[in-house]
């Protein structure tokens, strides 16, 4: 599974981690800081960040969601993927244009090492247990207004979340940052849909979607990746009641 991210981006360099450059090199793959740097000013610049970060900020208004939290599943490995850490920009980089702590900030990935958990979490991220993101990937269940920044993971994982939160409500909080959900109806026939990806897709014709606009220098970390929310108000057709 190939990595996603945020970034922190401002006209300075990433938000460095609390350890100085020195410590941080002691404990983690050397130079990452400086190689996180680099990746966010190849997504800077030509004016492609903004454009998302653009994208973004028309969600939140549209929902009418404010201080939403994140959660970031199927980041890779920061340390040893160039497209990981250019997600990993975009996302520290988002965060911090729309004012959102990155104390606010849940990430898991299994792949993650060590070296990657203490550098995502000088940041001030809270990276997820292995136990713990076992209730994420079967449950999750959004009670505060949400991010879900999950850059190509498995269908069954996108399904599991919607399904976890197949209310009106919960729905309707949540803006999700990941592949475009509608080419897997469009590429799949509906008898396979609705015994693998029911949930998707009903919620398909309900979602306003906006594609990421092509970056060259990272086609394969943000290719098909769009900003998706339900439409409101919220169609009643949505979730049934009898659901």
């Amino acid at each position: 599974m190939e990595d996603t991210s945020f970034a922190y981006s401002q006209q300075m360099s990433c938000a460095r981690p609390r350890k100085n450059r020195r410590g941080n090199a002691r404990h983690g793959p050397p130079l990452l800081i400086d190689l996180l740097d680099r990746a966010k000013a190849d997504i800077e610049s030509n004016g492609w960040i903004t454009t998302c970060q653009g994208l973004l900020k028309d969600a939140l208004r549209n929902t009418n969601i404010s201080c939403p939290n994140v959660l970031c599943l199927g980041l890779g490995s920061p340390s040893t993927s160039r497209e990981a850490r250019a997600q990993l920009a975009f996302l520290i980089s988002s965060c911090a244009i729309l004012e959102i702590g990155l104390t606010n900030v849940s990430i898991y990935d299994p792949v993650f090492t060590d070296a990657d958990k203490e550098f995502l979490q000088s940041f001030g991220m809270q990276c997820l247990s292995d136990t713990a993101s076992l209730l994420f990937l079967s449950s999750y269940a959004v009670e505060h207004p949400t991010v879900l920044y999950m850059p190509h993971c498995d269908l069954k994982l996108y399904e599991n979340i919607i399904g976890a939160n197949w209310s009106r409500e919960r729905l309707a909080r949540i803006i999700f940052v990941a592949n475009r959900f509608q080419d897997y109806t469009d590429n799949n026939p509906q008898s396979k849909l609705e015994i693998e990806s029911p949930y998707l897709m009903r919620l398909v014709p309900h979602l306003e979607c906006h594609p990421l606009p092509t970056l060259e220098s990272f086609s394969s970390a943000f290719n098909n990746i769009s900003i998706q929310h339900v439409r409101l108000p919220v169609s009643p057709s949505l979730v049934p009641s009898s659901h």
